[in-house]
């Protein structure tokens, strides 16, 4: 008899930037030990290399924040596509109600199409879905994406839907919960843990440096151009053996806003990376940190959380997280870090220089942090939760 699939699934996943493949691939080997064969099914766009080494499947056209003009229109082609493409997999495979879905990343304007799909499957042949929601209901309001009533909306409709018993929800912090809830009071939403944590218990070293790391999309919202003078004032002070290894890798890279930032940080203790790391490299080089700074905005990030932040918590590095933020929320519970006032440069440096100097002290308690944040954020926990 063959085993039952759980078709890991995210329409974002097309390379290696952000964290799309690194979710999923830690929840392929837990898939197994609970009796499952793990299917990998990502966006059309998806990488040569990820569709030879993973078998992922391109399935998917849109990514999850592609926008086509107005709110409403963005949402009727993420529906309607989405409905269409789930429809095509469960045809292709045909899928049965033993086989288990896991959606990654899908944001407001998709979520009534997951529904629309389960909904028009022959009866036996709906599969149990497990939606992981990462995105606020309540983001920055300049951006005018309908979030709230999409929201409201999609929730109504898994509500009164006769496939709900079907449908799993999970968000990763407490806050989108708080969020979701204050939605829809009906419905339950379960706290999922970040399972791309690293279980290495040695960390991997190239320097004897202290290395101050900043990791992912060189973006605004995520304060890049915080960090020249961040390195302006560590230079200044003359700080021996510290290095600086920062990601600036940009979708845009010819952009006036990252041309800008890199003219700031053109100095002998910066190293600088500009492209997509795959998997294995983005590993060292996320494990070599012994800081890692987080200069992101709140726009999101007050209740989002932070695949980076969950890594080096993971691995025991310390953390700079702007204040009001999850990661600051983290920080106050486990400890191993410190916070700034968010959008704040001489703040950031002033605080992550602290943090640097006094090392030590901050350092305490590693063993005991690490291994209390990875109890609770792994990938079998996260099936533990879907399976139940």
């Amino acid at each position: 008899m063959p085993l039952p699939r759980m078709f890991l699934a995210d329409p974002s996943l097309s390379g290696h930037s952000g964290h799309c493949f690194e979710y999923l691939a830690a929840l392929a080997p837990a898939a197994c030990a609970r009796g499952y064969e793990p299917v990998y099914l990502g966006n059309r766009n998806v990488a040569n290399d990820l569709r030879t080494t993973h078998n992922v499947v391109p399935a998917f056209t849109h990514w999850c924040d592609a926008r086509y003009g107005t709110p409403e229109r963005t949402r009727r082609l993420h529906e309607s596509d989405l409905t269409r493409e789930l429809l095509d997999v469960s045809r292709r495979f045909a899928v049965t109600s033993n086989d288990l879905f896991l959606l990654n990343t899908l944001r407001h304007w998709s979520i009534r199409g997951v529904v629309d799909w389960l909904e028009s499957l022959p009866d036996g042949n709906c599969p149990l879905v497990a939606l992981v929601l990462h995105f606020t209901a309540f983001p920055d309001p300049a951006k005018s994406d309908g979030t709230v009533e999409f929201y409201r909306h999609a929730f109504a409709r898994i509500a009164r839907s006769p496939v709900r018993d079907r449908i799993r929800l999970l968000a990763d912090s407490e806050s989108l919960i708080d969020e979701y809830r204050a939605i829809a009071p009906g419905l339950s939403f379960v706290l999922a843990p970040i399972p791309h944590v690293r279980k290495a218990e040695t960390r991997e070293r190239s320097t004897p440096a202290y290395t101050v790391g900043c990791v992912g999309e060189a973006r605004e919202n995520k304060g890049f151009h915080l960090l020249p003078r961040l390195v302006r004032k560590a230079n200044e002070a003359h700080l021996p053996g510290v290095e600086f290894h920062l990601h600036a890798f940009s979708h845009d890279p010819t952009s006036e806003f990252l041309r800008r930032a890199l003219s700031g940080l053109r100095h002998t203790t910066v190293t600088l990376y500009s492209d997509v790391m795959p998997a294995e490299q983005y590993e060292r080089f996320v494990a070599s940190l012994d800081l890692v700074v987080l200069p992101y905005t709140l726009d999101n990030y007050h209740a989002q959380t932070s695949g980076v932040f969950a890594e080096a918590m993971g691995n025991g590095s310390l953390v700079v997280a702007p204040k009001g933020s999850w990661m600051a929320r983290q920080l106050s519970e486990f400890g191993g870090g410190a916070s700034f006032n968010p959008g704040d440069a001489e703040d950031f440096a002033r605080v992550t220089m602290r943090v640097i100097q006094e090392r030590d002290r901050f350092t305490e308690g590693r063993a005991d942090r690490t291994n209390r944040w990875r109890e609770f954020h792994n990938a079998e926990r996260l099936l533990s939760l879907v399976c139940a």
